[in-house]
């Protein structure tokens, strides 16, 4: 895969062209961008609308002295992500910074609106390509990179995209995993805890994967069984709560983050209930903390820093010209003191 070449550079648009065409003056464009409030609403919507049709946003002083510009990358990573990954961008960070590269992370609200947004701030602030946080983005955005030709990498997707350039993990996979290891141990009544599935489709792939493979062992994770909490260690008394007074035969309980599960474990405490003599507990990321929890988070490896280095490579070799193939990472298993063999006598 490499960048296409869709539009000769003489081609893109100009401050100028947009005032012939609206019927203004150049200035009256640039106040329609940097101060709206000056402009009067309909000459302002006419602005707009043919800044948006010609994908012409303003160039920083200096762009076009290449030599003298330092190279900037931007990141677009939802503020509800940005904790969750917090390691790939720091490796991200690092690859790129050892090439005297500057990354840039913006932090929108979660919404293809506010990450369009936070897009063209970047490139207008001098970015000279693009890191996209998952496969979901408006159409526009990937008009205007293309129609501009500007290399861009997304990070982080759930699905194998055919043209556009990816760094993803396996998280169908990681879901078997961790399901498949709890079904080796003898267990067969299953509770997930995570965030809301509407806001995150990586947690709804895990979980696809963990129905997959509970599935073909003829288990079945029941509805009620599927607890959505947000993204805070303080709701996994509630959690498990709701699990068992929906499913009070629960033996196993797999968490979409390492986060939720230090919630769980902690909840779990509470109500009595031992892990893993009595319950076992599973999660995602394999995050530092995991290791040196009471006890010890048994969790599925995302590969985070593998996802930034590779990321990095890729995003350079674009800017460079050259060709280059997404990448999908395989997540692997740790196994730590949450989860053991399932409690003799428990229902099966």
């Amino acid at each position: 895969m490499k960048l296409a070449k869709t539009q000769n550079k003489s081609k893109i648009a100009t401050l100028h062209d947009v005032a012939s065409i609206a019927g203004v003056s150049p200035g009256t464009v640039s106040r329609a961008i940097t101060r709206p409030n000056l402009v009067a609403p309909k000459t302002l919507e006419k602005i707009l609308s043919i800044v948006k049709k010609l994908h012409y946003f303003p160039d920083p002083a200096g762009r076009n002295l290449r030599s003298a510009k330092p190279t900037v990358i931007g990141a677009v990573i939802p503020k509800m992500g940005v904790s969750a990954f917090a390691q790939t961008i720091a490796d991200l960070n690092d690859a790129l910074e050892a090439q005297n590269i500057t990354l840039i992370v913006s932090q929108p609200e979660f919404s293809l609106a506010s990450s369009e947004s936070a897009a063209y701030r970047l490139l207008e602030r001098g970015a000279d390509a693009l890191i996209l946080l998952g496969e979901d983005h408006k159409p526009e955005l990937f008009e205007m990179l293309h129609h501009r030709e500007l290399p861009y990498i997304l990070i982080w997707t759930t699905k194998k995209l055919k043209d556009q350039p990816y760094v993803s993990v396996d998280q169908i996979k990681a879901g078997q995993l961790a399901a498949n290891h709890l079904l080796e141990l003898g267990h067969r009544h299953f509770a997930f805890v995570g965030i809301p599935l509407a806001h995150n489709p990586r947690a709804a792939a895990r979980l696809a994967g963990v129905k997959k493979q509970l599935n073909q062992a003829g288990v079945l994770l029941a509805p009620n069984a599927i607890i959505e909490e947000p993204h805070r260690f303080s709701t996994g008394r509630n959690a498990v709560e709701q699990i068992f007074k929906n499913q009070p035969n629960t033996t196993a309980i797999i968490c979409t983050s390492d986060y939720h599960a230090l919630g769980v474990l902690r909840g779990l405490y509470e109500i009595g209930k031992r892990v893993p003599e009595e319950i076992s507990l599973v999660s995602f990321n394999n995050n530092d903390f995991a290791a040196y929890t009471t006890p010890s988070i048994t969790s599925v490896d995302l590969k985070q820093h593998d996802v930034g280095i590779h990321a990095a490579n890729l995003i350079i070799k674009l800017m460079h010209g050259e060709q280059i193939k997404s990448i999908q990472i395989q997540p692997q298993l740790c196994v730590r003191e949450s989860s053991a063999q399932v409690k003799k006598g428990s229902k099966k």
